[in-house]
């Protein structure tokens, strides 16, 4: 890197997007080629909220892609469009290139995660919480990437990376059925059930083959089911439903 290069990368603010509006904004070169990216840019093509769309704009801008203006590189554009191997290679490079004072100064392979912390805290002024995000992006990046870091930053950083959506779903799943408290205290198949005489029978159902019948023989029992029974099921059936309110990044809100 020139000491051209070296004062203008100092005057940019290192991004700190979580690593889903990360992956999510490099992911979308694959099927579009954007003249311009800007926080407008990255709301409609639903990377991140508009409070959070500077934090993938500042992501181009680090790496190389766009200007200042946020106008795109033609000849990296082109390399974003390349498959496989060597499209990861490239990423790869533009990722080592952006960081290379920190990884000038911070021995990767021996660090542990504070080291890279403590790095945008000294030459950036960071606060503690931008620090720490600044550092979980890059230590992505290079998860992501292949570049070598050491195994206790593998270990904190990205153990577990990579599983299905599903398993958050299954977990859901699993809080709902022992967090609820059914009438006789278990889950039973949503095969129905038919009220006796002078019983007063209510059903809830939900995905997933959940399945609550709460009778009530007398006014008392159906005073219980009404003020102590049916809020808790329907709180744990909401946990097997989709969040329509969340972006596909799955984001979080992050600091200014």
């Amino acid at each position: 890197m020139t000491q051209k290069n070296m004062v203008e990368k100092k005057q940019l603010r290192p991004p700190y997007a979580s690593s889903g509006i990360a992956d999510a904004i490099l992911d979308l070169f694959r099927r579009i080629v954007p003249r311009k990216i800007d926080n407008k840019f990255i709301v409609e093509n639903d990377i991140a909220t508009q409070n959070n769309a500077f934090t993938a704009t500042d992501l181009v801008k680090w790496l190389g892609i766009t200007d200042d203006d946020g106008n795109v590189n033609d000849e990296v554009m082109s390399k974003l469009k390349l498959v496989g191997d060597a499209r990861e290679k490239f990423i790869k490079g533009l990722v080592e290139s952006s960081y290379a004072e920190l990884m000038k100064e911070v021995n990767l392979k021996e660090a542990k995660k504070e080291d890279v912390v403590n790095y945008f805290v000294r030459n950036y002024k960071f606060g503690q919480a931008q620090a720490k995000y600044a550092a979980a992006l890059f230590l992505h990046l290079c998860f992501r990437y292949q570049i070598s870091v050491s195994d206790e930053l593998t270990k904190k950083t990205h153990t577990g990376a990579g599983k299905p959506k599903v398993k958050k779903e299954n977990n859901n799943q699993k809080r709902a059925e022992k967090k609820t408290s059914a009438p006789e205290g278990h889950l039973i198949p949503n095969n129905g059930k038919t009220a006796n005489d002078g019983e007063v029978l209510i059903e809830i159902k939900g995905p997933r083959g959940l399945y609550f019948p709460l009778v009530a023989k007398s006014k008392e029992e159906l005073d219980k089911i009404v003020n102590t029974q049916i809020k808790p099921i329907i709180e744990a059936v909401k946990l097997t439903l989709p969040d329509n309110h969340v972006n596909k990044a799955g984001e979080k809100i992050e600091p200014d």
